[in-house]
């Protein structure tokens, strides 16, 4: 919501070039209550105060874009003082738009503090991203997508939790159907390496369509079957229906349905595979140009694989609502609420958690 907000359109803190290179100031800051800060049966609550402070460069001359931002996050927990931090983040992002062939080449750097839920515990990492995508027209109804990529998830406590490693290549063939609706064949490899010696090999072979889903439903929709070959102690090959879809629909011009679905293999931070099915919709209202709402509500299912996992099973739905108010082009406040439980066969991870939350931003 914060960063949703942090994207109104307005003019630059400084522009020269004709206006084609830019720099905006981001300033954030937060109040929020959080019952369960561990995400753990039995975790107790705090009140968390973050300040934020990103700066944005762009630049819109020749035939390569870059958007570049610095940011830094600084939160400070009232009760919890051993969880106080203070994170940067680094971003970069080269774009061609024009010719034949276009894409987008990104690299990233960011520490993260954060609860997670499959290790019920707080965690401190690292997080590098790199990836390239590109788009490439056979011939007038057939294009040719990939990408390939790599990340790293670097934890600071091993004792625990294991790092992890992921590369990927992903490649689509769009045939356009019709001016609105573009059919999808694609396949996806995805190596997930974890500090703890072992290895996850996932391919992906999946169908869709992108566009008009329905008369008033934009979106993408894909489907197919998915292979996981797993290498290392205490872990099992898998294989089973995998698909995503992301999804808007249009009420009026003031009302939309945003929904979204996966079914995915995943990895946890304590070196677990997970079969991961979820979904969500999120419903917005605007009252006027300065007053708007939101609801969301979502649920799934979390299946943990392997003699490791003990058979564990979660099963959690969150729900949350919050209004945003534009005071003017240069500042935005907003207010939210939300409500997570998760149902484990693993009593450690049979929780709930609330939170509410009052934010103040500005982009110059």
């Amino acid at each position: 919501m914060a960063s949703a907000l942090a994207c109104t359109s307005l003019h630059a803190l400084v522009r020269w070039n004709e206006g084609k290179e830019q720099v905006h100031v981001n300033l954030g800051l937060s109040a929020a209550y959080d019952s369960n800060v561990f995400t753990a049966q039995g975790g107790e609550g705090d009140v968390i105060y973050t300040g934020s402070l990103s700066i944005d460069y762009q630049r819109r001359a020749g035939l390569i874009g870059v958007n570049g931002n610095i940011g830094f996050n600084v939160g400070r927990f009232d009760q919890f003082s051993d969880e106080n931090f203070r994170n940067p983040s680094y971003s970069i992002e080269l774009t061609k738009d024009s010719g034949r062939t276009t894409g987008a080449l990104s690299v990233s750097a960011q520490r993260q503090s954060k609860a997670d839920p499959d290790a019920n515990l707080r965690t401190d990492s690292w997080v590098y991203n790199s990836q390239i995508n590109f788009k490439y027209p056979v011939i007038e109804r057939y294009s040719v997508t990939g990408g390939f990529g790599y990340g790293l998830r670097d934890y600071d406590d091993n004792s625990v939790l294991v790092d992890l490693a992921t590369y990927s290549f992903s490649t689509d063939l769009f045939y356009i159907f019709t001016t609105e609706r573009d059919l999808i064949a694609g396949y996806r490899l995805r190596i997930n390496e974890t500090s703890a010696d072992t290895t996850f090999y996932d391919h992906a072979f999946t169908v869709g369509v992108s566009g008009k889903i329905l008369s008033k439903l934009n979106g993408t929709v894909r489907f197919g079957y998915q292979f996981r070959e797993a290498v290392g102690p205490n872990t099992s090959s898998q294989e089973g229906f995998t698909g995503s879809a992301s999804t808007t629909w249009s009420l009026n011009g003031r009302a939309t349905l945003t929904g979204q679905l996966s079914k995915d293999y995943s990895v946890t931070s304590t070196n677990i595979s997970i079969d991961a099915t979820s979904g969500s919709i999120n419903a917005q209202y605007t009252f006027g140009p300065r007053l708007s709402a939101y609801a969301d509500f979502g649920g799934g299912v979390n299946r943990f694989l392997g003699s490791a996992a003990a058979g564990r099973e979660d099963t959690f739905m969150s729900w949350g609502a919050g209004i945003m108010y534009k005071y003017s082009e240069k500042l935005q406040l907003s207010a939210g609420y939300t409500n997570y439980t998760n149902w484990s066969t693993n009593p450690a991870a049979d929780f709930s958690r609330e939170g509410v939350n009052i934010n103040v931003n500005s982009r110059l």
